[in-house]
């Protein structure tokens, strides 16, 4: 349910203090009937990317003509941009309805549509993920599935602090000295992370593996144990990555962490200290 509260009476008021003392100025104003504008006075409101149209029309405040209750989730940053979910994916080039099944909280944004969208709607990337983890009801995202969603996932949790991940052609570059041949570009990279290609060749894969750091199984199509303990490990690892990032196998109850997962994190955690250690990440080592 949309954040934002709608009140037709509200409306009333907003419409006569603009100066439209009638419903049909202030339905052309805004690309509607009167009859329109008369149910919405009466209570029944608009689909929610229409307040900021309407907003706008009556020179007032959006968040005071039509208060937020609670932090914005995907779908309310959407239709404060005043924009379908249509309009959004046709702008943004996207595929298999990725937007609409983030806002329902059924699959996560690739890192490049979280870019995009953070652009288009005005916001910062982190303000964006705020929004999206709330579409998922606090709770965390599904496991990567597809190599976009991984890559994304990487991206996105192995890089603490004011690090920043590398590009395509970082990565390109990483695969391609980890191969000892030219067997991708940047272009091929940013087909893997927006989702436009989803397979790739045995080494490939290996050498993006190479390059984020993780075990090559990660990006083998229904490897979900391998997925699960290396998801675990980084959400692990990222509460404590902010201090001593050498994790021990003790304070984790009696059985301790499992040894797979031990060696998976403190294995993540060198690489984080070396990282930490240069600016250029991965392909800099």
């Amino acid at each position: 349910m949309p954040a934002r509260r709608f009140d037709g009476k509200r409306l009333r008021s907003a419409r006569l203090e603009a100066g439209y003392s009638r419903q049909a100025d202030f339905a052309k104003q805004v690309e509607a009937s009167r009859a329109t504008v008369a149910t919405w006075e009466n209570g029944r409101g608009p689909s929610p990317e229409r307040l900021p149209a309407l907003a706008h029309a009556l020179r007032t405040d959006i968040n005071l003509l039509f208060p937020r209750h609670g932090a914005p989730d995907l779908a309310d940053l959407r239709c404060d941009t005043g924009l379908t979910q249509y309009e959004v994916e046709r702008r943004t080039s996207t595929k298999d309805h990725d937007v609409g099944m983030a806002e329902r909280g059924s699959r996560p944004l690739t890192q490049a549509l979280r870019e995009a969208l953070a652009a288009l709607y005005g916001v910062t990337e982190e303000a964006l993920l705020a929004a999206e983890k709330r579409s998922f009801g606090g709770k965390e995202a599904p496991l990567p599935t597809t190599l976009a969603e991984k890559i994304a996932y990487l991206l996105e949790h192995t890089y603490p602090g004011n690090q920043q991940p590398p590009s395509d052609a970082d990565i390109a570059c990483g695969i391609n000295a980890a191969a000892g041949a030219e067997v991708t570009s940047a272009e091929d990279v940013r087909d893997l992370r927006d989702g436009t290609v989803t397979e790739v060749s045995p080494v490939v894969r290996e050498g993006l593996a190479e390059v984020l750091g993780v075990s090559a199984f990660f990006f083998q199509p229904d490897e979900d144990t391998i997925v699960e303990t290396i998801v675990e490990g980084l959400r692990t690892l990222h509460q404590v990555r902010n201090g001593d990032i050498s994790i021990k196998a003790r304070g984790m109850g009696p059985e301790g962490l499992p040894a797979e997962l031990l060696a998976v994190v403190n294995d993540l955690a060198s690489n984080l200290q070396k990282w930490a250690r240069t600016e250029g990440g991965p392909t800099n080592r």
